[in-house]
């Protein structure tokens, strides 16, 4: 029954005012408090008006009152009513009605104290049509576009204005990555980051015929994770481009032509709220006519039929959305996402067969296979080629490394059933269905890797205390001249005075923070001879050849100290020594065995004075050892010391002594004595033609004659430079400095012994069998070996050495799901709270959640934020706290692999986008719009339709919020910004400035997360509301450029590359996602009875879904089980039974025997270096970069204690084109090797800054030569590079 039949069903029936009733003179009834609320529904008053109009066409007017519902509170009852007021002329060829209906409300209390209602609180929204005005919810969205694109483009402007001066940060693979890899630099033109110099779509070539010739062709054949992520993105936008321009252009006029808006429309509401002026650029309008036109929907129209029941063809808009909703923009999404999803399958499978030549890498647990616990590696190796399952794996470890032309099975395979076979030829290698290749066994190594912990935080304190030693010191000249010049820094007027300056590095007391820390993946997680210092302090025996930090001739070298020497020496404890032998004195004679002499000034032994004190100072006088100083008998007095009067301090660089006769330095020079000697200073006088740099300059002054001094840059010095302490700092500074570079030197010689006989030990472990966690595999077929886990990444820092030492149980994984599932919940109902408040201005909504009334007022554009800006901004903030949440909890699972963890974050994000945030927004928006359709049990389905069509105004809110903000922050990256810049500034090494600004690398999930919301929203609202697609493609598109930037100059990739898999899974997805409104609109039309479009339309999604899923499968499938061939299957069944044999709890002497090679028990030997252990013990070595395998791949990873070479010349101030490096460093020599992280970790190369003085390179000489610790200078120019190599 339609408007019009029921009030004519009203009319007809005796309607009075009742008794108990009364009416006012203004004409508004009321009834007595005591009346029941029943009776309000059965009582009308009606007026009938006859009138005919100027045309003489008949008209009747009639005019109805009658109470709608009535609601009774203890003190006071409310009752609606409603006025409609319905215009009948006879002079038309069809009957037409137009009601107009208004809503008064009129209360009366029965207690004097009843408060009344606010004005305004209650009264509707008078409904607006588009074009005409503008009311809450456009305010709203207006809020939500102009606030935050001015925000983004204060962002975006920050980031440009930025990205030259930090080119750490945004300019990373300019530097950091290999010299054939890097892109054109960029401009530092404010725009120039819109045009980078890299592709916007990366190419996937198939022509392969030029793979492995060199590192930057492979990159282009094959491009990296992330630019096939960019791929995905620049499908995305074309996809949703296309949708909007289909929803603008064929959508919306089906909306808007020839149908009257809501507002004109007749009302649903009845306790106030009306529709927002923005609904009708959407489905609703024609719904919403559609329903008020009272055409049939139960059949498809017939032409005679629409003429009289449907005259603005509404029927026939609804079949053309189907139309449009399924030929227009499902077939060519899907066909657009099917080809890219053929080329990214063809391209894994030419990364994987001709990149990887099919090999894998998988995790054998020692859980899954106890029967291999207790068997040492070489034994374990052993059974594998005898089962038939290798046809590389060198008996002594090598891991298929080696020639491959080597007999590997020389002794026969045999089977289970006992018949032995012939060891395999090459054809039956090459058609080897499970070839495993290389065998590592991981063993407990935590105790190692808490050393070596240890150890960083020992080194970084030894290049602390070097650094501040080195920058102690600056070279001057005899003269005033520019190298004594200093810039001083600008004053701060905010910043107090300070009269005296601190000696540099000398008692800071402001905290450094947390200890940087090796950002590496994969990486273990945990003295000069003359002055530059006083020699004294190094306490080294032997030293020769070094002299102000350059070498001399060898031939001075040799002579061993005298005992004078040694007593002379003494750094620290008493200055009197006790003879070992008996000795001679030429004054005292023979002087008895252990007898306590003293050296006079001669240099003679000598009994020592009656009043002589037993001790000395705890370090050498610096008076006597200054810089560029020797000693000369005539400079000591009576008392040992120097006098500082006698000779002048400083000693030019050049001409400074070979050497200073020590204990702790060597011995005297041959033929010079036991005594040092100085050069004397040049005393020639320099002509006035030698001393100007320009001769045609005069050196007088004309007028008195008073020769001037030149200025410094036209000077010639009489003597070389020279080094000597800066401003500021005294020599018991530099004894403070030196002592701590003592005690960190020595901390670090001892714990490097530890962690070597620890190294040692786990690879006894290993031989034995012992503390055992698992195997690591790499080889062909490995996914046909039972309970193998695959590491997808295929390289070392794709493998998580912490979940391999600590393996996650099924608790671990139950409780992930039940945080996830948790934090599910709690957004739910953070959405649940911003979805009601979003709806508050919507039709009688405020009524059922009486806190949202006082949004029901005349403040439209407060009413607007606080209805529309206010929750698409909170909605943002709790999904982005909860994704935080995800990811974090994602790791509680630990996968053993970093790209395996990272694909389940990434799966659980867009699921919980999708799902929680994406469908669930529908869902409750829609049960609260309905909340009076659920009272009154009046099509409640329909209702909840309109209020999911509703919610489009808000998820267009939340795209407009986040468009132009979150490509900006992902340019800006404000928070990695701000640690490098607080890094650096802490930063004191050079080391922990490489730490400062070590790169980040691709994560899909934080990248992707927004762009995801984003299509869900666009695939479900596209053409059911038109405005949502341009915000979605304003933000892909802006998202483009950011990307596109960041994948090329700022994003390292240091974890290994996955050929796409995460890619084509996210494909996948999105084959399900563009069927989303297919069914969502089905659903709809089911809800007006629109039984075959609906059906069409819900039956075309389910079977996109279901095929996309079957077609993927099949692209992607890989042999299973059944194609092996039987003689395999038979292996992998003797394999199996052997691996999953009950535990072995005693490791028998043979197997300890046949795997350390020493029977009876281990020797600790001396130290030795990883190789050489690795050589001994299990008899493996590092193949060369010829014979390596493909598997594991190598990354862009830089560790700087395994690689520090490369690490020192890897900077952002360094030259872009170096000489590459003359020998192979520990990683790339360990590249092939997949033990634990601890055991092939080298003893550290410590890391000095370069300096001009020479300081850092004489301390590096001392510190090789004399303690066997290597170090390495800073490069930041070619010269330095040059000079470090030749070292």
């Amino acid at each position: 029954m339609n408007g019009y039949d029921y009030l004519t069903h009203i009319l007809a029936r005796d309607s009075t005012i009742p008794e108990d009733w009364f009416t006012t003179s203004g004409g508004n009834t009321f009834i007595p408090s005591g009346t029941p609320s029943s009776s309000a529904s059965s009582t009308t008053t009606s007026t009938i008006t006859n009138s005919s109009s100027s045309d003489n066409a008949d008209t009747k007017i009639i005019t109805s009152s009658f109470p709608i519902s009535t609601i009774t509170q203890q003190s006071t009852t409310f009752t609606s009513f409603s006025q409609t007021i319905i215009t009948t002329s006879s002079s038309s060829a069809s009957t037409f009605s137009s009601a107009t209906s208004a809503t008064s409300s009129q209360s009366t209390s029965a207690a004097a104290t009843a408060s009344a209602i606010p004005a305004g609180q209650l009264a509707s929204h008078s409904p607006v049509c588009i074009g005409n005005g503008v009311d809450s919810s456009s305010d709203g969205i207006l809020s939500a576009l102009l606030v935050p694109t001015i925000i983004g483009l204060i962002i975006w402007l920050i980031f440009a204005l930025l990205r030259p001066k930090f080119r750490q940060v945004w300019a990373v693979r300019e530097w950091f990555t290999h010299q054939k890899l890097r892109p054109k630099p960029l401009g530092n033109g404010f725009f120039a980051f819109l045009f980078p110099h890299v592709p916007l779509i990366p190419s996937m070539p198939s022509d392969m015929s030029d793979a492995g010739q060199s590192a930057s062709i492979d990159a282009e054949l094959f491009p990296s994770d992330e630019q096939l992520a960019q791929r995905a993105l620049w499908i995305s936008f074309l996809i949703v481009l296309g949708w909007s321009i289909l929803g603008i252009a064929g959508a919306l006029p089906l909306y808007l032509v020839s149908t009257p808006c809501l507002a004109n429309q007749p009302p649903v509401s009845v306790h106030g709220g009306s529709y927002s002026a923005l609904q009708d650029l959407s489905l609703e309008r024609l719904l919403r006519s559609f329903d008020a036109s009272g055409a049939s929907s139960n059949a498809l129209f017939a032409i005679q039929k629409r003429a009289i029941d449907d005259p603005q063809n509404l029927r026939a808009r609804i079949i053309i959305l189907t139309v449009f909703t399924i030929v227009l923009a499902l077939f060519p999404a899907l066909h657009r996402i099917i080809r890219e999803l053929n080329r990214l399958v063809a391209f894994r499978t030419r990364w994987v067969e001709i990149k990887c030549q099919g090999m894998e890498m998988a995790w054998l647990s020692a859980r899954k296979a106890p029967g291999f616990v207790g068997l040492g590696e070489k034994h374990i190796k052993d059974f594998i080629l005898k089962t038939g399952l290798s046809s590389s794996l060198d008996k002594n470890g090598n891991g298929g490394s080696g020639n491959r032309n080597d007999s590997r099975t020389a002794g026969r395979n045999q089977s289970k059933h006992g018949t032995e076979r012939e060891p395999l030829n090459d054809s039956e290698k090459a058609t080897l269905e499970v070839d495993i290749q290389s065998l590592f066994s991981i063993c407990d190594t935590q105790a190692i890797a808490h050393l070596i912990e240890e150890r960083d935080e020992i080194l970084e304190n030894l290049e602390i205390a070097e650094t501040r030693y080195i920058r102690s010191f600056r070279t001057t000249t005899p003269d005033p001249s520019l190298a004594d010049w200093e810039p001083r820094a600008p004053e701060d007027p905010s910043r107090p005075h300070i009269s005296r300056p601190r000696p540099l590095g000398i008692g800071n007391t402001r905290s450094r923070g947390r200890r940087s820390k090796n950002p590496a993946f994969a990486a273990s997680s945990l003295a000069p001879t003359s002055f530059v210092a006083p020699s004294q302090y190094y306490r080294l025996k032997g030293v020769s050849g070094v002299s102000g930090g350059r070498f001399t001739e060898g031939s001075l070298y040799g002579k061993e100290s005298s005992f004078t020497e040694s007593i002379r020496s003494r750094t620290g404890g008493s200055r009197f020594q006790e003879l070992s032998v008996n000795r001679e004195s030429n004054v005292y004679g023979h002087l008895p065995l252990g007898s306590q002499v003293r050296v006079d000034e001669e240099g003679h032994i000598i009994p020592p004075a009656a009043g002589d004190s037993a001790t000395s100072l705890p370090y050498p006088d610096p008076r006597r050892f200054g810089p560029n100083y020797a000693i000369e008998a005539s400079d000591v007095d009576h008392d040992g010391l120097r006098t500082l009067e006698e000779e002048p301090e400083w000693m030019e660089l050049s001409d400074a002594t070979p050497d200073i006769a020590s204990v702790d330095n060597g011995a005297p020079l041959t033929g010079i004595g036991t005594q040092s000697f100085k050069r004397p200073l040049k005393s020639e006088t320099i002509s006035s033609v030698r001393r100007e740099t320009f001769p045609f300059r005069t050196n007088s002054n004309v007028v008195t004659g008073e020769v001037l001094v030149p200025p410094p840059h036209m000077r010639l010095q009489p003597a070389q430079p020279f080094v000597r302490p800066r401003e500021g700092i005294n020599y018991d500074d530099l004894g403070i400095v030196y002592g701590d570079i003592t005690e960190w030197r020595s901390k670090l010689k001892a714990i490097n012994l530890e962690i070597t006989n620890a190294q040692r030990d786990s690879y006894n472990d290993i031989a034995d069998g012992a503390r055992i966690k698992g195997w690591l595999l790499v080889g062909r077929g490995l996914r046909f070996i039972p309970g193998v886990e695959l590491i997808e990444g295929r390289a070392k820092e794709d493998i998580r050495w912490d979940v391999l030492q600590n393996e996650r149980t099924m608790l671990d994984t139950a409780a992930m799901w039940a945080c996830i599932i948790l934090a599910a919940v709690l957004l739910a109902t953070g959405l649940t709270a911003a979805v009601g408040l979003s709806l508050a201005t919507a039709p009688d909504v405020a009524h059922f959640l009486p806190f949202l009334a006082p949004l029901l007022s005349d403040n439209v554009l407060g009413s607007g934020i606080a209805t529309i800006f206010i929750p698409a901004l909170a909605i943002c903030i709790f999904i982005l706290i909860a994704l935080s949440f995800v990811r974090w909890i994602s790791n509680v699972r630990g996968s053993v692999s970093v790209s395996g963890g990272r694909l389940l974050v990434f799966k659980t994000t867009f699921f919980f986008i999708t799902v929680v945030v994406g469908l669930l927004l529908l869902t409750i928006g829609g049960l609260l719009f309905a909340l009076e359709a659920f009272t009154t049990g009046t099509t409640p389905s329909k209702a909840v339709a309109d209020g999911s069509i509703y919610m489009t105004v808000l998820a267009t809110a939340i795209i407009l919020q986040v468009a132009v903000i979150f490509p900006g922050l992902l340019l800006l990256q404000p928070f990695r910004l701000w640690r490098v810049v607080r890094a650096e500034k802490r930063a004191i090494t050079p080391r922990e400035r490489f730490r400062a600004v070590y790169p980040r690398t691709y994560d899909p999930s934080f990248a992707l997360g927004a762009c995801i919301l984003a299509i869900v929203f666009a695939s479900t609202f596209s053409l059911i509301f038109p405005l949502i697609g341009p915000a979605v493609v304003v933000f892909l598109f802006l998202t483009l450029i950011a990307h596109r930037f960041l994948i090329g100059y700022v994003y390292a990739r240091t974890l290994s590359q996955t050929g796409g898999l995460l890619q084509i899974w996210l494909l996948r997805r999105f084959a399900t996602l563009i069927a989303f409104q297919p069914i969502f609109l089905g659903l709809i039309f089911f809800t007006r009875k629109f039984w075959i479009e609906g059906g069409v339309l819900v039956g075309t999604g389910g079977a996109v879904i279901i095929s996309v899923e079957v077609f993927a499968t099949w692209r992607l499938r890989t042999p299973g089980r059944s194609s092996l061939s039987p003689i395999t299957k038979d292996s992998l069944d003797t394999f199996w039974n052997t691996a999953r044999a009950s535990r072995r709890t005693i490791v028998d002497e043979t197997s300890t025997s046949a795997g350390t090679g020493v029977p009876g028990g281990r020797v600790r030997g001396s130290m030795a270096s990883v190789l050489e252990m690795m050589s001994l013990t299990l008899a493996v070595m590092p193949s060369s970069t010829s014979m390596r395998s493909p598997v594991p791949l190598q990354t862009e990873t830089l560790d700087d204690l395994t690689a520090t070479e490369r690490a020192a010349r890897t900077n952002p101030d360094a030259p872009p084109r170096l000489p590459p490096l003359p020998f192979t460093d520990h990683a790339e020599e360990m590249a092939g090797i997949l033990y634990a992280p601890e055991l092939i970790a080298p003893p550290p190369i410590i890391w000095l800054p370069n300096d001009s003085s020479g300081v850092a390179r004489s301390e590096a000489v001392d510190l090789q030569k004399y303690h066997d610790l290597v170090v390495t200078l800073d490069v930041r120019t070619k010269d330095e590079a040059a000079a470090v190599l030749e070292s």
